[in-house]
């Protein structure tokens, strides 16, 4: 098993908000709906103003948050940021871990991926790692059932995307759903999206021994 120093570039849990996407970027591309609900809304009143009267400048104001609307929505559909790509790459593994598709799995992770336990400050562990991890779910830590009850995503930089997963996983072995929290940051390396550090963070709620599926 081949350790590694804990990575001084590596994000803390508490990233700031300034080295996320900008508010309205990420409004806009990540989480449009607030504002389609707010310019809907506006583009509603301003018709009900002139249809009551108010005339002109009220179905200009109308047009202009309809024309806001549909330009959200399409930009929404349209740009998918880092952090909606990490999502995806997430959404993937967690795919391949219920099938025990342990290649695939490996795949979605850079060569050089970091796995933390705990906490991401803490010294980390080279791929065999990983590996190491997702083997187990092929024989006794096979995954009967799983629920994902928690996943969100920011987006870091242009390059970088971010997901904290939380799941409910019942596997051959265990007396019931098992609660597990991680952490996994995903880098665009050249055309290819990878998740180049994954932390274990919680089991039941506590942080985890190392290596415990073996």
């Amino acid at each position: 098993m081949q350790k590694m120093p804990g990575n001084p570039r590596a994000f803390p849990t508490g990233t700031s908000s300034a080295e996320k996407l900008p508010d309205v970027q990420r409004l806009l591309f990540e989480a449009p709906l607030p504002a389609l609900i707010v310019l809907g809304a506006i583009a509603a009143i301003a018709v009900w103003r002139a249809l009551a009267g108010s005339g002109r400048p009220a179905w200009i104001a109308a047009g202009v948050a309809a024309a806001l609307g549909i330009a959200t929505f399409v930009a929404a559909r349209t740009v998918t940021t880092p952090g909606e790509h990490a999502a995806s790459v997430v959404r993937a593994l967690v795919a391949h871990a219920e099938a025990a598709e342990t290649d695939a799995a490996v795949a979605l992770f850079s060569p050089s991926a970091v796995f933390n336990y705990g906490m991401r400050e803490n010294a980390g562990f080279a791929i065999g790692e990983i590996e190491s991890a997702l083997r187990s779910l092929e024989g006794k830590h096979r995954i009967v059932q799983n629920r994902i009850r928690r996943l969100e995503f920011a987006t870091i930089d242009e390059r970088t995307g971010e997901v904290e997963l939380s799941c409910s996983t019942e596997t051959t072995l265990s007396m019931g759903a098992i609660p597990t929290d991680w952490i996994m940051r995903v880098r665009r390396e050249g055309d290819r999206w990878r998740i180049d550090r994954i932390t274990f963070e919680r089991l039941y709620g506590r942080p985890p021994t190392v290596g415990i599926w073996r």
